[in-house]
């Protein structure tokens, strides 16, 4: 016979113990990821070549091209894909001195087409026995400008450990205060500085391992041309980065190596959030239960680090982590009142507020303000409506991200 109050303790610890999990990741990265990043490798870096996908981005792409071609040195190439462009992206970054290779498929839209065709021309006409052939592949978007010495960090960093590398992919905001940007934008601007740069360190320090985050990524050379992207996924270079730790390929981060994109409008974060954050759950229900399965199946061969990527998948975006260990929290009270399994959420709740104050200390005070703070209610009821459409209106296909201007 089961004794009185079994059931609802038991189901307490459950609820308790399962929301605890993701809550104390959250709270573990940004605490190991806090950390100042070392300085960047010596050495020098091998000839490289710069692949740019671009689709109707004339008006910035000048600025990204004049960005890239002044961290070249003879033997290093731009090759920029204007993929299924209506203006003309292609002609002005040729005008710069940019390799352009035109792509018109306008029923087959998305980044991964233009990755791909780029890799097809790289294959076909930049061969391995040429001398002056690329020892290293590196991927910028066209919206993006690379800091001083970033393209050969990337690429010095790729061929020396024979890895993907993913630089530090953040978003530009005023770094004064007074400077008027939309509290919305400067928010969801230090949820991607924590994901791309505090929890990337933080993968990095404990298991030796990073995600792919689009722009800002570096191959060894036959390594690339090994890959063929995905053509319908919402975030296909976090799925390739996961495909190659999956097959025993070394993915990295290079922290002294930043790519800056400008920060987009609050229409534009909002429709840029809703098709990452989208595609990013997806790809953990996918892919969490493939990592886990490898981890024990090869658990001495490095799957423990498997593992470690399987629980900063499982963490959800911040609001909806909010909302449901807030929730638990009153189905825990409810049930054991405020007993052991309501004080180990709390204390879990306590670690991941801790966390993430330091990773705004350290890194995040220029990006979002102390005053902005204040915002952070106002945001999370922005962002609510953008995390149920997960279930009502999911995210399928890829959009252009409109930037501020």
């Amino acid at each position: 016979m089961t004794a009185p109050g079994t059931i609802p303790t038991f189901l307490a610890w459950t609820t308790s113990l399962v929301t605890a999990v993701p809550v104390l990741t959250l709270a573990a990265e940004c605490l190991a990821g806090s950390r100042r990043p070392a300085p960047p490798p010596e050495g020098s870096a091998p000839p490289f070549l710069v692949l740019m996908p671009a689709h109707d981005e004339a008006a910035g792409i000048e600025a990204c091209v004049r960005s890239v071609l002044a961290q070249l040195r003879p033997g290093d190439e731009l090759v920029v894909v204007a993929d299924n462009c209506t203006d003309d992206t292609g002609a002005r970054a040729r005008t710069l001195g940019a390799t352009v290779i035109e792509r018109h498929e306008p029923a087959l839209r998305g980044k991964g087409y233009a990755l791909e065709f780029g890799r097809l021309f790289i294959a076909a006409n930049r061969p391995a026995e040429s001398p002056a052939s690329p020892q290293a592949v590196l991927i910028i978007d066209a919206d993006c400008l690379p800091d001083t010495g970033s393209l050969q960090a990337l690429a010095a960093t790729a061929t020396r450990r024979q890895a993907a590398v993913q630089a530090v992919f953040l978003f530009d905001t005023p770094a004064r205060p007074w400077e008027r940007t939309s509290p919305i934008v400067r928010i969801s601007s230090f949820a991607f500085l924590v994901k791309n740069l505090v929890r990337q360190q933080a993968l990095d320090r404990l298991a030796g391992a990073a995600l792919l985050h689009g722009s800002g990524m570096a191959f060894p050379r036959a390594l690339f041309l090994k890959m063929h992207w995905s053509h319908s996924s919402l975030v296909e270079d976090l799925e390739m980065g996961l495909d190659l730790l999956l097959a025993g390929q070394p993915v990295v981060v290079e922290p002294a190596a930043r790519v800056i994109s400008a920060a987009s409008s609050v229409e534009g974060t909002g429709s840029q959030r809703r098709r990452w954050e989208h595609g990013m759950m997806q790809t953990a229900c996918r892919y969490v239960p493939r990592l886990l399965l490898r981890a024990l199946t090869r658990p001495a061969r490095g799957g423990w680090r498997l593992a470690v990527v399987a629980l900063d998948l499982i963490v959800p975006p911040t609001v909806l982590l909010a909302l449901t260990s807030l929730v638990a929290s009153a189905v825990v009270l409810l049930l054991a009142g405020a007993t052991g399994p309501f004080l180990t959420l709390l204390a879990a709740q306590a670690a991941a507020v801790l966390g993430v104050g330091r990773a705004w200390w350290v890194h995040g005070r220029a990006v979002l303000p102390l005053r902005h703070l204040l915002d952070l209610p106002g945001y999370f009821l922005w962002k609510l409506p953008l995390i149920l459409q997960f279930v009502t209106r999911r995210e399928r296909e890829w959009t252009r991200t409109e930037r501020l201007p």
